[in-house]
């Protein structure tokens, strides 16, 4: 079975954006680059609702389907349904551990569905990690 991934919101707006970071680190380059190294090893990225509705906040309909359409045309990128339970689990985690609710849904759905979270997000790594692994865009290989 090939590995599947679910991708953090600010590695799609890496990409999208070709963003750098305040210390001059190319997130862009990095976030390109993994997704040419999942299609090419044809791997799974998996995306739920949330996915569209956080990119919602700062791109148009048209942007984000410009932005997943490459990866549907690969048959890279698989929609997931949202569970009440995942909703639910990801909603007590969000208010125990001070992180955003999309983030707790996101690792929580990675759990299910045997995925590994991709981001650069450091509260994954600190205070997600008994939920769910994480990589760095530029850490998968």
């Amino acid at each position: 079975m090939p590995k599947k991934y679910i991708i953090d919101t600010c590695v799609w707006r890496d990409f999208y954006e070709n963003r750098t970071s305040s210390g001059g680190k190319p997130l862009g380059d990095y976030a390109s680059e993994m997704f040419v190294r999942i299609i090419r090893k044809n791997r799974r990225i998996l995306f739920s609702e949330a996915l569209a509705k956080e990119l919602g906040k700062d791109y148009s309909l048209e942007e984000i389907y410009n932005m997943l359409n490459l990866l549907f045309s690969c048959n890279v990128l698989l929609r997931i349904e949202i569970s009440r339970e995942e909703y639910l689990e990801a909603r007590k985690l969000s208010r125990e551990r001070n992180i955003p609710f999309i983030d707790c849904l996101n690792a929580v759905q990675a759990r299910n569905h045997g995925a590994i979270i991709i981001s650069q997000d450091r509260h994954f790594r600190e205070k997600l990690s008994d939920i769910a692994e994480t990589l760095k865009p530029q850490d998968v290989t």
